[in-house]
């Protein structure tokens, strides 16, 4: 799923703001705020543009739609290509040509207190000859921060995420015909305030994660709704601000995830501790790391309790106006369905770099390696993600892109295996 970013009170220093990430909780939590069905790793999006603020007197920038108190955001992108690789198959794949259309609406107001952000992204991937089927994804937030004095505020979040599986993933059978939908809800509430140099920051969420039916090749239909679960999670944060750019801290967390159907007892219950640091240096380097160890407790004997290290970064150097560098890594635990596991560790590291090489052209490149040890299975899974992209702004509403991805992913699972190339230029519209 898609980071989306809650903004923090207006007035303190960028460094103050929790790091955000995608789904349930504001703080980065990879294993409470994705889905635990494990998905297939997107491609990785394009690297944030260098100039994220809107600049009336540039002449190539959006200037949006202004609705009253609100300024609204729109584009729509249409791209052409191929995809070397549809149905990620090890033997027997058949490039074909691919049409991506993709969406996203951003709202943000302009009350000089408070603040509502919202941000909306769909994508939808179709093949020539509707084989595979057309793949949608996409992802939508809307927050509300309420400021309470100078030193306080509440944010209320609420999320929708939905993406389509990998068909070949160990997590479903092996003979289905398309990769089915895997949808989540979430809602949060965050409360952060500042007692002298103190930090306090309180958290809680439900997210709601529902599988779609797949089909089988011969046109029967399983029913996943046995993996459909809600999760509900708090967590404490108490940070010192030793200096306006170095603020470590001190994390708790509990968690609870219940699936509808018992199966194999896969209801559990989570304890998380956290140390870890915000970092804002003179503004060119700005970031949180963490890392702790999480304990987890199934209701299933088999399972038992599982524990590990878990560790999050995400460090972001502008070493000039027109260069943006992102660096980002994580480890979690998340839960399985393949058999004989008792966890999925994973890990993940990112590099992007976007650069403005003119007023009108913004290059970007990245590269992803994620890692998923099925713990007790002797199943290990590993996908290197490449990627360079470009977009050529011809005025304010008008810009082409282009992007070339690159994706390897080595199982020890027989016939697992596969390689895909991706490229796609397309059109963009934006108001």
């Amino acid at each position: 799923m898609r980071a989306q970013e809650v903004l923090f009170v207006e007035d303190e220093p960028p460094v103050l703001r929790p790091a955000r990430d995608e789904a349930v909780f504001a703080p980065v939590r990879a294993e409470v705020q994705v889905p635990v069905t494990r998905l297939a790793p997107p491609p990785p999006a394009p690297a944030a543009t260098p100039t994220a603020a809107i600049d009336a007197s540039d002449p190539y920038a959006p200037l949006g739609i202004r609705v009253g108190a609100f300024t609204l955001r729109p584009s729509l992108t249409q791209s052409l290509g191929w995809d070397s690789n549809p149905n990620r198959v090890e033997t027997g794949a058949e490039a074909r040509a691919l049409s991506r259309t993709e969406g996203a609406l951003s709202l943000e107001s302009g009350w000089s207190r408070h603040a509502l952000t919202g941000a909306a992204r769909g994508q939808i991937d179709a093949y020539r000859g509707g084989d595979p089927e057309p793949r949608v994804s996409g992802d939508a937030s809307l927050a509300l921060r309420i400021d309470i004095g100078r030193e306080s505020a509440l944010t209320l979040t609420g999320t929708a995420a939905t993406a389509t599986e990998r068909v070949g993933s160990p997590e479903l059978p092996g003979d289905l015909r398309d990769g089915p939908q895997t949808s989540t809800l979430a809602a949060n509430a965050a409360f952060d305030t500042r007692l002298g140099l103190l930090a306090v920051g309180l958290r809680g969420g439900i997210a709601r994660t529902i599988n779609a039916d797949a089909t089988r090749v011969d046109g029967t239909t399983i029913d996943r709704s046995g993996d459909d679960l809600t999760q509900t999670a708090a967590a404490l944060r108490l940070g010192y601000e030793l200096s306006p750019r170095l603020v470590p801290f001190v994390e708790a967390e509990i968690d609870e995830r219940r699936y509808d159907e018992l199966g194999t007892a896969r209801d559990s219950v989570g304890l998380t501790g956290r140390v870890g640091t915000q970092i804002g240096l003179t503004r060119l380097v700005v970031g949180e790391v963490s890392a702790g160890w999480q304990t987890r407790d199934y209701d299933d004997d088999a399972r038992g309790t599982v524990d590990g290290a878990v560790a999050q970064a995400r460090l972001v150097w502008t070493p000039t106006p027109l260069t943006t560098v992102t660096l980002a890594g994580e480890s979690a635990l998340a839960d399985t369905n393949v058999a004989d596991a008792r966890t999925a560790r994973t890990q993940r590291a990112s590099l992007a770099i976007a650069h403005a090489a003119r007023r009108n052209l913004i290059l970007d490149a990245a590269l992803t390696f994620a890692q998923t040890d099925y713990d007790g299975a002797g199943l290990t899974e590993e996908l290197i993600t490449a990627s360079a992209g470009l977009e050529w702004r011809l005025n304010r509403s008008l810009a082409v892109t282009g992007r070339y991805t690159h994706e390897r992913l080595d199982s020890t699972s027989a016939g697992a295996d596969y390689v895909a190339d991706v490229a796609l230029v397309g059109l963009r519209i934006a108001r």
